[in-house]
């Protein structure tokens, strides 16, 4: 039997899979490498997207509170907030990109732009880059730093002004059907139920007056209708009626802040409603979203120094008690003078003493049409019209004197107002009780 040498040929054959071996793992490690840099762009990539839609977002609601989308576009006062209104959405957005990081850096703003020419319905679009992206692999071939950007627009939508309207459902509405009469101009309608387009008194930002219980010191349930149609009276102030409110076991209520004020925790669900913030959209109307079904409720006294409504409200507002020196948030208006509005922190408040951005004081008001004869109110659980609603803040519960106590004294920030006509779609909800209007992306995220 012969024995079987290796051959010559086969001799030099020896050690080739060690290398191929060897230069599979090159390629692999190469693409595993790729792999690794491309996932690096696409979490950078999502990041900035997610920061970008936060942004205009936030740009939104500052333009949404410089109450710019209330005045029509020929309005002398509007080229004066439409100079600093940007101004404050990019320190707004400039804040929110504090806490959102992309890759662990803060992302650059490239530029966040305003487009004014839809009545009521500014949309603002924010471009955001982060530069020199790091990347690990790519380097050991001579890539260049990588960089990402992102694109997202956001609107602030005020249905006021139009003729035919997307309606709106507000959140966290207070229960105080306000008459839509404004008693610092004489009585004339904050919502011109009058004209075709409904066209809101933007005179009223920046009123301060008081919202009187129609029915303040009643016996409940009251007669047939309150003592009159609800208007105006001395003061200046404004008449209101209770609305009807649905017991919400969502409701958020403030806590105690320091001394100030104990948890609140209304006596009934109408007090709730006025302390808290009600996490349900307003469905009575929807702002033009709807037939004429708000009722008020006659079975409720909101009116009086210890009534329901000014117990709710300093509560609400973190107040140690009535009057305008009980420790809560301040309001410095000055509506259309070069700059927005300013709050400052009161001792009840977080932030005493600085600047803040949002308050406990602001809050949704509705407006209802009051356009009836003298003693011919409805009753109650009969229909009401919501025409509108005021964005305001609360600056005290009034001690009494020109007003009776217990009375809420406001200075309106915004007003909306709907219209005769809506176009069916579905109601925008929005707005969180700290604004009637509603901010929302545009584009997809």
């Amino acid at each position: 039997m012969k024995t079987r040498t290796p051959s010559r040929h086969r001799h030099h054959e020896q050690g080739q899979t060690i290398l191929l071996v060897a230069i599979s793992l090159v390629s692999l490690l190469a693409m595993a490498a790729l792999a690794i840099d491309v996932v690096t762009l696409y979490v950078a990539r999502s990041e900035i997207q997610r920061a970008a839609d936060a942004a205009a977002l936030a740009g939104a609601k500052a333009i949404a509170d410089s109450s710019i989308t209330t005045l029509l576009l020929t309005d002398p006062n509007f080229a004066t907030v439409q100079g600093w209104a940007p101004t404050a959405a990019t320190a707004r957005i400039n804040v929110v990109l504090q806490n959102n990081l992309v890759a662990g850096t803060v992302p650059t703003l490239g530029s966040a732009t305003v487009d004014w020419s839809r009545q009521g319905n500014p949309h603002i679009t924010v471009v955001l880059n982060r530069p020199n992206l790091p990347t690990f692999f790519s380097k050991i071939w001579g890539a260049s730093p990588t960089n990402v950007t992102a694109t997202a627009t956001a609107e602030a939508y005020n249905p006021a002004n139009s003729t035919t309207i997307t309606p709106i459902a507000p959140k966290s509405v207070k229960p105080w059907l306000v008459a839509n009469a404004d008693p610092v101009n004489g009585g004339t309608q904050f919502v011109n139920t009058l004209s075709s387009t409904w066209v809101v008194d933007s005179a009223v930002i920046g009123e301060t007056f008081d919202l009187v219980s129609d029915v303040a010191g009643a016996t409940v349930p009251y007669s047939v209708s309150p003592d009159n149609p609800p208007g105006v009276r001395a003061g200046p102030a404004v008449d209101y009626v209770p609305a009807p409110v649905t017991p919400n076991s969502a409701n958020v209520c403030p806590t105690s802040v320091g001394a100030c004020n104990s948890s609140c925790l209304g006596a009934s669900s109408y007090e709730l409603s006025v302390e808290c913030a009600d996490a349900n959209p307003y469905v009575y109307l929807n702002c033009g979203g709807g037939a004429s079904n708000i009722t008020w409720d006659n079975t409720v006294n909101p009116g009086g120094g210890g009534g329901a409504s000014a117990t709710g409200a300093q509560c609400l507002i973190h107040a140690s008690g009535s009057g305008f020196t009980a420790q809560q948030d301040a309001l410095n208006p000055a509506p259309w003078a070069g700059a927005p509005m300013q709050i400052t922190g009161g001792t009840c408040s977080a932030n005493s003493g600085q600047l803040v951005a949002n308050s406990s004081s602001i809050v949704t008001i509705p407006i209802i049409n009051n356009n009836y004869a003298l003693n011919n109110f409805p009753a109650s659980g009969q229909p009401l019209t919501v025409v509108g609603f005021l964005q305001a803040f609360i600056n005290a519960v009034d001690t009494g004197g020109a007003v009776p106590a217990g009375s809420i004294n406001i200075t309106v920030l915004n007003i909306v107002g709907c219209s005769n006509a809506n176009n069916g779609a579905t109601p925008v909800v929005g707005g969180a009780g700290t604004s009637p209007i509603p901010v929302r992306l545009i584009t997809p995220p």
